[in-house]
């Protein structure tokens, strides 16, 4: 039933990779010879959930991808210019989707580790409850530390989760969150964020261990391991 609907992915790959402490963006570093962008599209242009893929890329990138990236997949109908912040940047990928989409996920591009069943089972929980979102288990005890460097106290790691991306959304609802949010004066972490600022409640499923994003020179030594079997 839920393949008569129409289904997008944005995927964001406007960061600029300043905490990896190279002029190169993370997204077109390689892994097991490929950049990291192009294995995070291969998972979505060959999964049979997608219709759809809108590219939100920084300014100075335009061409590049444009070129060398963008015209080696089918289901890549938009590259998009981001903004100055993720919420912007995602905002401008929403304005691009196709106006007969149903269910809109939203995917860092730097998380090339997802898998097709984490995919299908996101677009399937977006169907039934508007909002759906990855979580892990928090492994390490967390603590809330004050400003001088106290704890103030710890947190119970039981209701706490990780969460990761794909996040997927009824497209109308989340469209019009996104609508409010750019004039907010608020900071918003994730996608889910805005869903649950505007009174949406979010479904989670289990997420993946390996679905890591890749932020830090750690995490590329990880994602070189981790390329080499999945």
């Amino acid at each position: 039933m839920f393949r008569e609907k129409f289904v997008s992915v944005i995927i964001v790959a406007a960061g600029k990779g300043t905490r990896m402490g190279l002029e190169l963006p993370k997204q077109y570093m390689t892994i097991a010879g490929k950049t990291i962008l192009d294995t995070t599209l291969y998972k979505f242009e060959k999964s049979n959930e997608i219709d759809e893929i809108i590219l939100v890329v920084n300014k100075e990138d335009m061409e590049y991808v444009k070129s060398e990236i963008a015209e080696n997949y089918e289901k890549i109908t938009q590259v998009v210019q981001g903004g100055s912040t993720r919420t912007e940047s995602v905002f401008e990928g929403i304005k691009s989707v196709r106006s007969d989409c149903s269910v809109l996920l939203i995917h860092d591009g730097v998380r090339p580790f997802v898998s097709y069943n984490l995919i299908s089972s996101c677009v399937e929980n977006a169907f039934l409850h508007k909002a759906c979102i990855p979580v892990i288990d928090v492994i390490d005890t967390i603590k809330e530390v004050s400003g001088d460097g106290f704890v103030e106290k710890t947190l119970d790691r039981q209701k706490l989760k990780s969460v990761q991306t794909p996040q997927a959304f009824d497209f109308e609802t989340i469209k019009q969150c996104y609508m409010n949010a750019i004039t907010e004066d608020a900071v918003f972490t994730d996608d889910a964020s805005i869903a649950e600022y505007y009174g949406y409640k979010v479904k989670t499923i289990e997420g993946l261990p390996r679905n890591l994003k890749i932020t830090t020179p750690l995490d590329l030594r990880i994602a070189e391991i981790l390329a080499s079997v999945y």
